[in-house]
């Protein structure tokens, strides 16, 4: 009875999933990983509710989309970094690159803007998908809204 009418009294207080906002200059961590924002760059995490895990980052007015929680699958690697791989996949919907380690999960990330590897470098000098990487940086605060 206690716990129903603390529930009952905290409802209008929870307004659901929010988006967080992480604004540069400075590192984005996101469970592992590190990308480094210049000022005017932003990370957004997105609600997702039972989805996998979202991230929208906008580098230099680029759109880059990471899911966690992907099902890795074979692609050409194209990088290795301790820890994990990165893979490319080069398919209808355009071009993906995983970041795989040992398990049978993966993040993968999309943009519009990639093009393939060699010309991706702009992206990959921001991220850091070394395994721990955001141990190794000071990492952002975020904002909900």
């Amino acid at each position: 009875m206690i716990l129903m009418a603390l529930a009952l009294a905290a409802q209008p207080l929870w307004t659901g999933p929010r988006t967080v906002e992480y604004v540069g200059p400075g590192n984005y961590c996101g469970g592992g990983y590190a990308v480094a924002l210049a000022p005017g760059d932003r990370a957004l995490v997105l609600p997702q509710g039972q989805a996998p895990q979202a991230t929208r980052l906008i580098i230099g007015g680029r759109e880059v989309n990471i899911h966690t929680g992907i099902r890795g699958t074979a692609g050409r690697v194209v990088l290795r970094v301790p820890g994990n791989e990165i893979m490319e996949i080069n398919d209808d919907h355009g071009i993906t690159y995983l970041v795989v380690d040992q398990t049978s999960y993966a993040l993968s990330v999309t943009s519009d803007a990639f093009r393939g590897y060699k010309n991706d470098r702009w992206f990959f000098r921001h991220a850091n998908f070394a395994a721990r990487a955001d141990e190794t940086v000071p990492c952002l605060a975020g904002r909900s809204y």
